[in-house]
């Protein structure tokens, strides 16, 4: 294994406080789609809105993956990574088959609130957030060990700006509140530490804010 000097190693837990945000979301969603009663178009755009968020949210996070973290990995640590390989990716096929289905049949559902729909839409939320939930469990124990050992500082950082240059400003302070909603406020403040300037001014005072205003709409609390 090539490893890097311990005081330049990156600190992984960013990710998986991103993780604890997504699995909230995902395990609460398929709750929310049952909940919209047959014929709601009202309420079934609403969720729909939110469904397509969370999935663009989930496709950017795994594209950075993709893009910048999995090459240093094979690159660095081909040894330690082969029984990793086959795994990270039947799971992610697996997360992508189900996000390809999902995402087929929300506008269907959303136009029509049909109920044969909302009930298939949310037998497929429930299985994505199983899959989801042991994707992410073998990433933080086993994927984040290697690439807290092998990777730069800079270069984990550059992990997040991918993903995070994916979304458009307008979601960025909506999409911090989420994370810091459950997240280690430590892990948080260094994530805002590290965002550009303008973002550090603008987007953490309204964050809070539009996490409890987006919540409310959706799940009828400000704390779901």
């Amino acid at each position: 294994m090539t490893a890097i000097d311990t005081t330049e190693r990156p600190d992984t837990r960013d990710m998986v406080t991103v993780h604890r945000f997504l699995r909230r979301e995902f395990r609460l969603a398929p709750g929310l789609v049952e909940r919209v009663a047959a014929g709601d178009v009202q309420r079934a755009a609403l969720v729909g809105q939110h469904l397509d968020f969370m999935s663009e949210f989930l496709h950017h996070h795994h594209s950075a993956e993709d893009e910048v973290l999995w090459p240093v990995l094979v690159e660095r640590v081909p040894d330690e990574l082969a029984p990793l390989v086959e795994l990270m990716e039947a799971q992610h096929e697996r997360v992508d088959e189900l996000l390809q289905q999902i995402n087929a049949l929300v506008p269907p559902w959303t136009r029509t609130a049909s109920a044969t729909d909302r009930d298939r839409l949310a037998a497929l939320l429930a299985e994505l957030y199983v899959g989801l939930h042991e994707h992410m469990e073998a990433e933080e124990t086993r994927i984040l060990p290697l690439a807290a050992s092998c990777l730069t500082v800079a270069e984990w950082k550059r992990v997040g700006e991918v993903a995070t240059g994916e979304h458009p400003k307008r979601q960025l302070p909506l999409i911090l509140g989420m994370i810091e909603y459950e997240g280690d406020p430590e892990v948080v403040a260094e994530l805002v530490a590290n965002a550009p300037r303008l973002l550090r001014l603008i987007v953490p005072p309204l964050s809070k804010r539009a996490f409890r205003k987006y919540a409310l709409a959706l799940h009828g609390t400000t704390t779901p």
